[in-house]
């Protein structure tokens, strides 16, 4: 199964509008168990702070922010808390996501933060967007 870390602006757009490939990503690949989504403390808190301001919640039901918080409790391999993050990326922000994908050995970062994206790659772990990595699948079947 493909391990991946799915960043909160991919979670996010998700709930607002998503997109064709984040819609696949999420509902056909993910919960589709064809994808094994890591998470950490560090990233669910992050995603937690998000759904909690004002203009998020005027644009999502409370309820479905908390739908999506509650399939990453129960499908998403949750590691352990990240500790002291190195820095990889131009935000800092955003080193938690390579950090959690090389801590869980995933091998992908999905996302649309372009400090990320311009990475391609750390180590193992390649850095896509939902549209890039939902095509992955189409190569293969």
């Amino acid at each position: 199964m493909i391990r991946a870390v799915i960043d909160t602006s991919v979670l996010i757009r998700y709930l607002i509008k998503a997109s064709p490939a984040i819609r696949e990503l999420i509902e056909v690949r993910w919960l589709g168990d064809e994808v094994q989504m890591v998470s950490a403390p560090d990233l669910i808190e992050e995603l937690e702070g998000v759904l909690r301001r004002d203009y998020i919640q005027a644009l999502i039901r409370p309820q479905e922010g908390q739908t999506l918080l509650d399939a990453i409790y129960q499908k998403a391999e949750i590691l352990l808390p990240l500790g002291t993050v190195p820095s990889y990326t131009r935000d800092p922000k955003d080193d938690k996501f390579i950090a959690c994908a090389l801590a869980g050995s995933a091998g992908y970062v999905v996302t649309v933060d372009k400090d990320i994206l311009t990475l391609r790659s750390v180590t193992s772990v390649q850095m896509m967007t939902p549209y890039q990595f939902v095509a992955m699948f189409k190569d293969v079947t």
